[in-house]
């Protein structure tokens, strides 16, 4: 009937949002994490799963499906009213990426650029970020208002409000290889974010470095899995890397960036033969093996299901868990490739 609602918000368990939307030959559904006001995963269930549910009415029933297709422990439902859903829906525009961690949150690569601290290879920090630095044995540099650096300083003693730190001492501390290294613990945040993006963009996934079982197939060129009746499975990677993709830059780019030219906040092996590059242009991802000559195109790496089947899935937080361990693996060669 047209004066029916054609999709509804839910409050589950009391931490999960589920909207639902009916598309006359299935139900779209989106799921969203009440604390951060993120999303967590999205599918459909065909309306003949939905029609199986004993539940009364189309949209209980189309929440049922759900329930079952995700595995959720259904305890408490609430109905949420829909002017949640807009503020669900703004929370996801263009979420930030892998980005370079710097030793002031409040300033970004973009304030360095502008300043024209890069050329004297500094990070500007503020008065109390730069006490803070010093106590832990950083040198304190001085910005006056002309942009001239004076330094290191004293920072209890000055009165300027603008400091700097050396970019190389910041990028060879523990703070920032601890900051670079926390991202592996947000898997699935930063590959929905990665999804999210409305801005050409590129993720790199590596075999996991902690399941020793891999090294059969780590650097195995693709014709050798599929002999072997294999293909690349999502569940096998991990998401090391994302970032904005330039105009122009192609596959060939990214793999002499990622063998020759290392992103400072990139601390995992160089690019070679078996990880996946999904590269987000116009809207639309595309996922590609790398192969011993050339890329070769992955039809369903992002959109296979995991393999997990507990109906009970573990929390958001317990699902972030995992924990590479950085390494390094022989030189790859330079040479341009072909997709295919």
């Amino acid at each position: 009937m047209s004066g029916q609602p054609k999709n509804k918000l839910y409050l589950v368990n009391g931490r999960v949002y589920l909207h639902l939307m009916d598309n006359a030959e299935d139900f779209g559904y989106t799921l969203y994490d009440k604390e951060t006001m993120r999303l967590i995963h999205y599918g459909q269930v065909d309306i003949s799963a939905v029609r199986k549910q004993p539940a009364q009415g189309i949209f209980d029933a189309a929440r049922c499906a759900v329930f079952e297709d995700y595995g959720i422990n259904a305890v408490t439902v609430e109905t949420v009213p829909m002017d949640m859903f807009q503020k669900l829906l703004n929370a996801q525009l263009d979420p930030p990426l892998d980005e370079y961690p710097m030793p002031d949150r409040n300033c970004t690569m973009a304030d360095v650029a502008c300043t024209g601290y890069l050329k004297d290879g500094l990070l500007p920090v503020s008065d109390d970020i730069a006490k803070d630095l010093s106590r832990r044995g950083f040198a304190i540099y001085e910005v006056d208002d002309h942009g001239d650096v004076k330094g290191p300083v004293d920072v209890n003693s000055s009165h300027h409000s603008l400091f700097a730190v050396s970019k190389a001492g910041w990028q060879n501390s523990h703070a920032f290889q601890e900051a670079v290294a926390d991202r592996m613990n947000h898997q699935k945040e930063r590959e929905l974010a990665f999804r999210c993006q409305t801005q050409d963009c590129y993720a790199i996934y590596q075999l996991n470095h902690h399941d020793p079982d891999l090294r059969f197939i780590r650097y195995e060129p693709l014709e050798n899995l599929q002999q072997q009746g294999q293909r690349p499975q999502r569940d096998n990677y991990e998401l090391v890397y994302t970032a904005q993709l330039p105009e122009g830059t192609g596959l060939n780019a990214l793999w002499t960036k990622f063998n020759t030219d290392h992103p400072a906040d990139y601390r995992h092996p160089s690019m070679s033969v078996s990880d996946v590059i999904a590269v987000k242009r116009n809207g639309v991802v595309t996922c590609y093996y790398v192969d011993q000559f050339s890329f070769a195109v992955l039809d369903d790496f992002l959109a296979q299901r995991p393999r997990q089947t507990n109906l009970n899935k573990p929390s958001i937080k317990e699902q972030l868990a995992a924990k590479p361990v950085p390494g390094d693996q022989p030189a790859a060669k330079t040479k341009n490739r072909e997709v295919r």
